[in-house]
C-alpha cells in the first residue's frame, strides 16, 4: 500500500464533516426544542454525561456549555460504580441524562442508561444508529444521520456529537450557541479540510519524538482531550491531553527538547492563559505547535463562536493524526489490535 492511500477511509469519513453539520446545523434549533419540552413543567435539577471514548470528549464540551449558559450543576458518570461496584443512582430525579455512544451498543451505556431512567432521570440519547439499544432506552434520541463510519478512528461522529451537545445546551438556555452561529460551522469546517495549512510540517516535528503533550483550556480542553486520543490510536504516538491549569500544576514537566507541546487556543477568555504558556515552554526548550485563531498559529483556524473553537480544534487534530500516520507509514483506518466497536462492560 503506498503512503498517499494509507487513511483512505479515514480522511473520506473526515471529508464528510461539513455535510453532516450543514444536516445538524439545520436541526439545532428543533433539537433545543425537544430537549426543553422534557422539562415543560420545571427546569431540570441538573445535568448528566454518560460516555467513553471520544464520546467522553464531546460530553465535556457538552458539560462546559450548559455550566456556562445554564448555572446548572453538571457531572460526567462514572460507570464502573455501577456496573463494577453495584451502586445503584440515587438522586436524580428529575435529571436530564445525556449517554453518547456513536454505535448505540456499549453494554455499560446502554445498562446505565436504564438504571438512570429507573432512577427518574430524562434521558436523551446522542447516537449514529437510532434503532440501537441505546436509543429504544432514552426518552429522545438525537440521531447523528452521519451515515457509516468505517475507519477504526472517530472523525465524522465525534464533530456530531459535539454540534448535538451544543443544540442540547442551548434548549435549555436562551443564551446558548445560536442556530445562526450553529449554521457558520458546516463551511468553516469545509475551509479547514481545503487547507491543511501547517499539518505536513507539524507532523513532520511529531515524527521525530515518541511523546507529546496536547494542551488546551475551556472549549478547547475537550479538543486537546480528542487530539491526543487520536495521535494515540492511529500512531502509537504517547500522545497526552491536558487541561492548561492542570498542566501548569506539575505535568509540564515532561516538556523539553525532545517532547514538543501541542497547544489549541480559540478565542475564548481562557484562550489566553494557554498563549501565556509559550514563554515557560520556550524555557524548557519543548518545540511548540500552535494551533488556534492567532495571526501567529501554525495550525489555524477562523475565529468562530467560542465554543465552536472546540469543533475546528478537533478537525485540526484530527488531520494532525492522519498526516502522521502517513509520515510513520501506519494506516490509521485500522490501527492494530483496536476495533471500532468496543464492548466495555
Amino acid at each position: 500500500m503506498t503512503v498517499a492511500a494509507l487513511g483512505t477511509l479515514m480522511e473520506s469519513e473526515m471529508r464528510e464533516q461539513p455535510y453532516v453539520l450543514a444536516a445538524l446545523a439545520d436541526r439545532f434549533t428543533a433539537i433545543g426544542s425537544e430537549v426543553a419540552a422534557l422539562f415543560h413543567t420545571q427546569p431540570p435539577a441538573g445535568v448528566a454525561f454518560l460516555a467513553r471514548g471520544s464520546s467522553d470528549n464531546a460530553a465535556l464540551l457538552g458539560r462546559y456549555a450548559i455550566e456556562l449558559h445554564t448555572g446548572l450543576p453538571t457531572c460526567l458518570v462514572a460507570p464502573s460504580l455501577a456496573t463494577a461496584y453495584g451502586r445503584e443512582p440515587t438522586g436524580f430525579r428529575n435529571w436530564l441524562l445525556i449517554a453518547l455512544s456513536q454505535s448505540g451498543h456499549t453494554p455499560e451505556i446502554v445498562d446505565l442508561t436504564h438504571r438512570y431512567a429507573a432512577a427518574g432521570a430524562r434521558v436523551v440519547a446522542v447516537t449514529n444508529a437510532p434503532d440501537s439499544p441505546l436509543s429504544n432506552a432514552a426518552h429522545y434520541t438525537v440521531p447523528l444521520d452521519a451515515g457509516p463510519e468505517l475507519a477504526v478512528p472517530a472523525t465524522k461522529t465525534v464533530t456530531a456529537q459535539m454540534l448535538a451537545v451544543l443544540a442540547l445546551a442551548a434548549g435549555l438556555a436562551p443564551n446558548g450557541m445560536s442556530a445562526r452561529e450553529a449554521a457558520e460551522l458546516p463551511s468553516a469546517a469545509a475551509h479547514l479540510l481545503d487547507y491543511p495549512t501547517g499539518v505536513d510540517a507539524a507532523a513532520h516535528l511529531l515524527s521525530t519524538v515518541d511523546r507529546a503533550a496536547v494542551v488546551g483550556r475551556s472549549a478547547c480542553y475537550p479538543a486537546a482531550l480528542e487530539t491526543a486520543l487520536k495521535l494515540q490510536e492511529t500512531t502509537g504516538l504517547l500522545a497526552h491531553g491536558f487541561s492548561t491549569a492542570d498542566f501548569r500544576h506539575g505535568p509540564i514537566a515532561v516538556t523539553g527538547p525532545t517532547t514538543p507541546t501541542v497547544l489549541l487556543a480559540g478565542s475564548g477568555p481562557a484562550d489566553t492563559d494557554t498563549l501565556n504558556l509559550r514563554a515557560t515552554l520556550k524555557s524548557r526548550r519543548s518545540p511548540i505547535i500552535l494551533a488556534g485563531t492567532s495571526i501567529n498559529a501554525d495550525l489555524p483556524w477562523p475565529p468562530q463562536a467560542h465554543l465552536a473553537d472546540c469543533l475546528l480544534a478537533t478537525i485540526r487534530g484530527q488531520q494532525l493524526a492522519l498526516s502522521l500516520s502517513r509520515h510513520l507509514a501506519l494506516n490509521p483506518d485500522h490501527p492494530t489490535g483496536l476495533h471500532k466497536v468496543t464492548l466495555t462492560h
